[in-house]
């Protein structure tokens, strides 16, 4: 017989609310219902996983570690929910249940003709669409979480147990605002990066550039690390950090970065698409026709 599970949707709701706020009355206000109520829905739930959630104290309650535990799983306990809930209602009118996407910091750029096809060949399909730091991405791979990512080839393989679809390969290039002194140092410095900040993304064991440094003995001042492609490209134009980024990143930049193929031997790093095949969901078989037909002759 399998074990009884209460846990629902409602309460998980007020826990998330409760756990964001770390107030119980504001927590209330945005739930729209009373402190009071609120107070005994956690309490609920904290004897249905047996431990407590939060403690208490005259200051207002922290999360134990329990809690935390929780509230990282929480959005994710979230999203499967309501994606099995419109799966329901849709399941008549729909091709497939919502198919969830996923990229990681660079990926989205290569994308879009994919969706496009996707809408296109199939408008009764739906589907979500978000970007994840590699790190994140590969354990939204593990949890189930996403049907479909594009991302590194190292990123897909140490999830396991993936089809990996080749999208893109090509030497990454040294970039760097038109006014920054790096261009104005000897060929011989520049090739080495020599005491260079250079803006990378979190370190973790899919960020290339680092590697490439510490293997190939360059000779950088520091890594600075950012999250997403947005925020590194703002640090770029302060003119006190240079990147080196994917081939379709530099295609996109415009004309106040410069860059250049600098680095020897290049840096190349291969993109892919990639999914489980067992996965039920008709979706993703649908979506793998259209990234093998559009990526073949990458």
């Amino acid at each position: 017989m399998i074990g009884e599970c209460k846990m629902d949707h409602q309460k998980l709701e007020y826990f998330i609310n409760a756990a964001y706020y770390l107030n119980l009355t504001k927590a209330a206000e945005i739930c729209h219902i009373t402190q009071a109520t609120m107070s005994r829905q956690i309490a609920a739930l904290e004897d249905e996983v047996g431990v407590a959630l939060f403690t208490r104290s005259k200051s207002g309650v922290q999360l134990t570690d329990a809690g935390i535990v929780l509230f990282n799983s929480a959005p994710s306990l979230q999203e499967q929910y309501r994606d099995i809930i419109r799966a329901c209602k849709n399941a008549s009118k729909s091709l497939f249940p919502r198919l969830r996407i996923a990229a990681g910091p660079y990926e989205h750029l290569l994308i879009q003709q994919a969706l496009q096809q996707l809408s296109l060949q199939y408008p009764g399909g739906e589907f979500s669409f978000f970007t994840y730091t590699y790190n994140i991405l590969a354990s939204r791979y593990t949890n189930h979480s996403i049907d479909f990512g594009f991302c590194t080839r190292a990123c897909a393989e140490a999830v396991g147990n993936l089809k990996i679809i080749p999208i893109l390969s090509g030497p990454w290039k040294v970039a760097a605002h038109r006014e920054n002194p790096f261009w104005s140092l000897p060929e011989e410095e520049t090739k080495l990066l020599k005491d260079q900040r250079i803006a990378v993304m979190y370190r973790n064991d899919f960020e290339p550039v680092e590697h490439y440094c510490h293997t190939y003995g360059l000779f950088p001042d520091e890594f600075v690390p950012t999250n997403f492609l947005t925020p590194l490209l703002m640090m770029l134009k302060t003119s006190n950090y240079i990147a080196v980024l994917p081939p379709f990143v530099c295609d996109t930049l415009d004309s106040t970065i410069r860059t250049e193929l600098l680095l020897d031997p290049p840096l190349s790093v291969d993109f892919v698409a990639a999914y489980d095949p067992s996965n039920p969901n008709p979706g993703v078989t649908y979506f793998a026709e259209i990234c093998s037909k559009l990526f073949s002759s990458n």
